[in-house]
């Protein structure tokens, strides 16, 4: 590593002494309640670390590290909200890594933020990006005298390397890409507002904890200031998605995902992120990949379809894809909102005061595009609409995501150096390029970071049937070989369905096969089966995916030959797929979970007739199904759940999915949280309910905290004395809202008091909580440095964890990559504890998330992500197909949402109309959601594993 990199302050912690933690006091400080258990230990320096030595500066940044916060520790004393790290771990064999971070340098002592404010405000959103394209290639001589010195968001902040003059307000005329200049052209004020000046040495406070606590800094003004200046160059030569990743640099080729003009191509960019980390400023650079429409004329592209598809819906050019248009002489960017069903013929509107077609006005007749908005249409024909190349926001196809993933997937050592050789050059941050970095005094190491990791144990074995072999782990993962479940259910009665699909119908014969092998396949695993064959029934032939495009149809056929199925109460139905459907899987599931209320698996007969050993397929079939009939698949052996068993515990896994481009504005979110019920910590039953959408914190979290309580209480016939929550889903900036009064954690104690009141005892029911956060979207990653301690791909092995040099700088974070990366580069799991009043060290934390990552019921390996929280994402996956009509669906536009009762109006009065209109419209499809939603799962299926 480049230890220099630095923000000239790397020895200043070592030698002085530190006064707290910035920010505001979010919990108790000093005083414990009793019922909140053992406080961690706040003083006396943590044991040191086996780490390999890095050498020089860097270990000497390690221990100004532990120093700091010791004395942080000693000063605040216990504090629950946003634990200070009680340590650094010390477990496992220690590593040296490389991480994509490099060291940042900073020399000035000022930054200045400014507002962008444009006048008129009337369509000032609509126009702004062009408008400030249009002012940075302004000759205004005072515009010129700063422009050097600022770098934009490309919305409403500026960032200036020094303090412009006050008020700053500079004139552009607005005119679209091509159009010719004239003196009517509209003209527009920009105006430069100071928001703040932004103090260098705060910085290098905070990063060396020695801000006060009472000063309530807060770091992020200056973080998303530094980012700004940092993705200038990416922001004005290549295509930004969301907020910090860039595609399109020149030089990059596309990998086509898809053929044609209505395929999908994909493109390799970078990701560029500052991050405070002890002693500095880092910036995160990682490779990514999106897939992009082809650039495209939009009367061809939908030809092309509407042959292809038999006349299907055109679904991904409805979801919000821009569009040029240059009939009116000039470039003019559009938002696509829908294609009309009617022909150009017979689509009007009103001109010179009388009703004209789109086909008499642009004399064709195809379909139109409406370029307008809900309240005011706009109908261009579709010959004069060009799809420019633009990121693909809707869900790829089985073929392309295969295609994306194989062209994505490379190993650790090509995506470093396409870092280094390719990613640094084209995002300009080193020379000759990096002259804005210059004004603001920012340089940036060449090098990678080298970061101390260690390699965790696997749990020692894991505990399967008493007359199995003894299973240890390795690499990750291990095998079924002569091994029977921990506790096989028992099946007394089941039932075969084969969907006829009008293709392919399999012969009674390959029916027989295919149940009689995986009832086999069952037994071999250690469930148990009667003798007794099943009954088997098929559907009539369901009609054809281009003549029941939302498989309404076929809905109703599937759901009468179920029904007479469960007549006779079998205890879970073997559904027969003719190959994989994306309608048909979602029908299967809401009939079965929440319709009629029985057990479901499914097995793709084009995959199994195929094969000439299914015998694996099978097994892993039987793994979902053993669980969700109760049984264990297996355990974890006694000294690995320790951690957990001293108290009696309850794991809980909490997400959220949210609806996407392809869904009905309204649609619901929709919220999981799932529950361990016993100390096995294997059956985890769920709670689901649907909310506002988009909306990420739990709304009805004490209710479903509750159900998962009584559960608990059912089975082990106590409640648990502890209780640690793993929430996925929550960004970096969400932590303090978790804890935020009124909001998840809140929420979480009121279920403590509710259950208290169920219950009646007399001692007050306070079990002590934890929450520790889990994110995948991050883009750190590692590989190690020497080749020896390296994966069979050049991955870092599974169990290999980081908590230092590159984690946050107060906060209980860290890294740790349980599964064997495969294939591509591996991704760690970030955890952060942002709640904790057990006390946990590092080691118990991350040790025990290491070893529950091999408790997921449906795989023979280690897990990326830790289990509770990875069914929390299954059971959320299993609750979109109750609503697939609305999240996947064919008709973008909300139902009302293309009346045109603003139209001929005042153009303000009809964006409050068509306001109105849309947020009616919204309200219509989440009331008929929650309507279709119902009860959700059935009575029948509520405290088992339906979802796996």
């Amino acid at each position: 590593m480049n230890t220099n990199a630095n923000i000239n302050l790397t020895n200043r912690a070592h030698n002085r002494g530190t006064r707290g933690r910035g920010g505001a006091q979010r919990g108790p400080v000093g005083q414990r309640d009793p019922a909140a258990g053992p406080a961690r230990r706040t003083s006396g320096l943590p044991a040191s670390p086996q780490q390999a030595s890095q050498g020089g500066e860097a270990d000497e940044l390690l221990r100004s590290h532990e120093q700091a916060l010791e004395k942080m520790r000693g000063e605040v004393g216990i504090r629950y909200d946003r634990p200070i790290r009680p340590g650094f771990g010390t477990l496992g064999e220690p590593v040296t890594l490389v991480a994509n971070f490099f060291a940042v340098k900073i020399r000035k002592s000022l930054i200045y933020t400014y507002r962008v404010k444009v006048e008129p405000t009337r369509n000032a959103k609509d126009v702004q990006r062009r408008l400030l394209l249009l002012l940075e290639q302004s000759n205004n001589q005072a515009w010129q005298s700063v422009k050097s010195l600022v770098a934009f968001d490309g919305r409403e902040t500026l960032v200036s390397a020094k303090e412009l003059p006050q008020p700053m307000q500079i004139s552009v005329r607005f005119f679209e890409e091509g159009q010719t200049l004239g003196p009517n052209l509209p003209e527009y004020t920009i105006s430069l507002e100071l928001l703040r000046k932004l103090d260098i040495s705060k910085l290098e406070q905070y990063l060396h904890c020695d801000v006060d606590i009472n000063d309530n800094y807060d770091i992020s003004p200056l973080i998303s200031a530094y980012n700004i200046v940092l993705q200038q160059h990416a922001s004005s030569t290549a295509i930004r998605v969301g907020n910090s990743r860039y595609f399109g640099f020149p030089g990059f080729k596309a990998n086509e995902l898809s053929p044609g003009l209505t395929g999908l191509e994909a493109f390799r960019g970078f990701f560029l992120s500052a991050r405070p980390v002890f002693g500095e400023l880092m910036i995160n650079v990682g490779v990514c990949m999106t897939p992009f429409y082809k650039h495209a004329r939009l009367d061809s592209a939908y030809e092309e379809f509407a042959g292809l598809s038999k006349g299907a819906t055109l679904q991904r050019f409805a979801q919000n894809v821009k569009v040029t248009t240059t009939y009116l002489g000039y470039t003019k960017r559009r938002t696509l909102l829908r294609i009309t069903p009617l022909s150009a013929e017979k689509t009007t509107f009103v001109k010179d005061g009388r009703q004209v077609s789109v086909a008499e006005h642009f004399q064709n007749d195809l379909p139109v595009a409406d370029l307008g908005t809900a309240g005011r249409s706009n109908y261009v024909p579709l010959e004069l609409c060009v799809i420019e190349s633009q990121p693909f926001r809707g869900l790829l196809n089985d073929r392309e995501t295969t295609n994306m993933l194989n062209h994505a997937c490379k190993p650790p050592a090509a995506n470093f150096e396409e870092i280094i050789n390719k990613g640094l050059p084209s995002l300009a941050l080193t020379e000759p390029k990096a002259s804005i970095l210059d004004e603001f005094g920012i340089s940036i190491s060449k090098t990678m970071t080298d970061v101390p990791g260690r390699e965790l144990p696997p749990p020692k074995r894991l505990q399967y049937h008493s007359s199995s072999t003894s299973v240890q782990p390795a690499r990750g993962s291990w095998n079924l070989t002569n091994v029977k479940f921990h506790t096989g259910a028992s099946v007394t009665t089941w039932a075969v369905v084969v969907l006829s699909d009008g293709y392919s119908n399999p012969s009674d014969e390959d029916v027989s096969k295919v149940w009689t092998g995986f009832r086999e396949g069952c037994k071999r695993s250690g469930m148990t089966f009667t003798n007794q064959a099943p009954t088997v029934s098929r559907t009539l032939q369901l009609p054809r995916q281009f003549q029941d495009n939302d498989r309404s149809k076929g809905s109703m056929e599937i759901k009468r030959t179920i029904q007479n199925l469960v007549r006779n109460n079998p205890m879970f139905l073997l559904v027969l797929l003719p190959f994989r459907d994306t309608k048909l899987y979602p029908v299967v599931k809401r009939i079965c979970d929440v319709e009629l209320g029985i057990h479901s698996v499914t097995i793709v007969l084009n995959k199994v007739l195929k094969n000439k050993g299914p015998q694996q397929y099978y097994a892993n079939v039987a793994l979902k199904l053993n669980q969700k009939l109760g049984g264990i698949n297996h355990t974890l052996d006694v000294e690995s759940t320790r951690w957990l068993t001293t108290k009696s515990t309850m794991l809980v896994g909490m997400d959220v999915t949210h609806p996407g481009p392809g869904s009905k504005p309204g649609t619901p979110s929709i919220a999981a949280v799932i529950a361990t019920i016993d100390e096995s910590f294997a059956q985890c039953p769920a709670s689901l309910r649907c909310q506002k959408p988009k909306k990420e914190m739990i709304d009805d979290l004490t209710e479903m905290m509750l159900e998962r309580l009584r559960a608990y209480k059912k089975r082990s016939g106590s409640l648990p004395e502890r209780i640690i929550v793993y929430r996925d889903g929550v960004s970096e900036g969400q932590f303090d809202t978790v804890l935020e009064r009124g909001s998840e954690k809140d929420k979480i104690l009121d279920a403590f008091k509710a259950i208290h009141k169920e219950t009646k005892d007399l001692v007050e029911y306070r079990p002590h909580l934890s929450i520790i956060i889990c994110g995948k979207r991050h883009h750190a990653r590692f590989r190690p440095k020497d080749q020896k301690n390296q994966s069979r791909n050049g991955n870092t092995r599974p169990g290999t964890v980081v908590d230092r040099r590159i984690t946050a700088v107060h906060d209980f974070d860290f890294y740790l990559q349980a599964h064997d990366g495969i294939k591509g580069h591996a991704r760690p799991t970030h955890y952060t504890v942002i709640y904790d009043e057990s006390g946990f060290s590092a080691d118990v934390i991350q040790q025990g998330t290491h070893t529950a990552s091999y408790l997921y019921a449906r795989a023979t390996k280690a897990v990326s992500l830790v289990p509770l929280a990875y069914y929390a994402d299954l059971a959320c996956e299993r609750a979109r197909c109750y609503l697939d009509g609305f999240l996947n669906s064919e008709q973008r536009s909300a139902p009302g949402s293309s009346s045109r009762k603003g139209e001929g109006k005042g153009k303000g009065k009809g964006k409050a109309m068509a306001t109105d209109e849309r947020e009616a419209a919204e309200q219509r499809v989440y009331d008929a959601a929650i309507q279709a939603w119902g009860q959700g799962v059935h009575l029948n299926l509520k405290e088992t594993m339906f979802y796996i």
